[in-house]
């Protein structure tokens, strides 16, 4: 029973639908329903749709082990498909005058994923997991702060399902939610107001 919960809050706090969630709400805070669903689809284009095609791809040639990517080794490409695609969401998003939270928090993104790829590659696997919930959370802190401090209690879950999975050791958790938290606090605080 505890494998297979540990399994759902893995698929459902998913780092790529929390990006989606995210980004909607953090657009909704200063813009309408109909911008904000405008805006949140070009960037599941980039977010979503183009990591998660690449990985899809790569497990179908037997290159990637799963959609988590949990072999260190098999990251450093889908690193790069990702940075590659975040930084064409944000040439998109500057030459079609997008709104600012959206534009800052791809920013934040890009470089959250060079930090990422740097601890990933000269110290230790992080956890995506954790970082994407983390992220949330920092994102969410300014427009949405009772529903950032409930992201902080799915954070201790799917700390607890990757650690329980076998995913991640303690540190590679830490560090996912602590650079991203990091990051997306500096970034949230100086550009999504």
């Amino acid at each position: 029973m505890k494998q297979k919960a540990a399994q759902y809050i893995s698929i459902i706090l998913f780092p790529y639908n929390l990006a989606v969630i995210t980004t909607f709400l953090v657009l909704r805070v200063k813009h309408s329903v109909h911008d904000s669903l405008y805006w949140t689809f070009f960037s599941f284009l980039f977010l979503v749709l183009v990591p998660a095609a690449y990985v899809i791809v790569q497990i179908m040639r037997k290159k990637i082990t799963n959609m988590s990517v949990e072999v260190r080794s098999q990251r450093k490409q889908v690193y790069i498909v990702g940075l590659s695609s975040i930084l064409a969401g944000c040439v998109l998003f500057y030459l079609l005058n997008a709104p600012s939270e959206l534009f800052s928090s791809f920013v934040c993104l890009l470089l959250l994923g060079v930090l990422a790829f740097s601890v990933n590659f000269i110290v230790h696997k992080t956890s995506a997991h954790m970082m994407g919930i983390g992220i949330t959370f920092s994102f969410l802190l300014q427009g949405y702060p009772t529903l950032a401090y409930c992201v902080l209690v799915f954070a201790v879950l799917v700390a607890w399902s990757r650690y329980y999975l076998h995913k991640h050791t303690i540190p590679e958790i830490i560090s996912g939610f602590a650079m991203s938290v990091g990051t997306g606090l500096i970034f949230s605080f100086y550009y999504l107001v």
